[in-house]
């Protein structure tokens, strides 16, 4: 391969590599926005894996009343 040749694909190759690199970081907005939807899909979760347990009923039970 001709030394120009081998230089424009090194050159080409940088270019992108520099491209690349130089890729803004998100912002706070979309920081705050992927934030927000994995703390709900969490959420959503725990609270299908809660749905099926009873819930305590108020009133109920002798836990429910002040011990004095």
């Amino acid at each position: 391969m001709p030394r120009s040749a081998l230089f424009l694909r090194t050159l080409a190759l940088a270019g992108a590599g520099l491209l690349a690199a130089c890729q803004q970081e998100p912002g706070f907005d979309e920081r705050y926005e992927d934030a927000t939807k994995r703390i709900e899909a969490s959420s959503k979760a725990i609270d299908a894996q809660l749905a099926p347990t009873a819930a305590p009923t108020r009133g109920g039970g002798a836990a429910a009343a002040p011990v004095r």
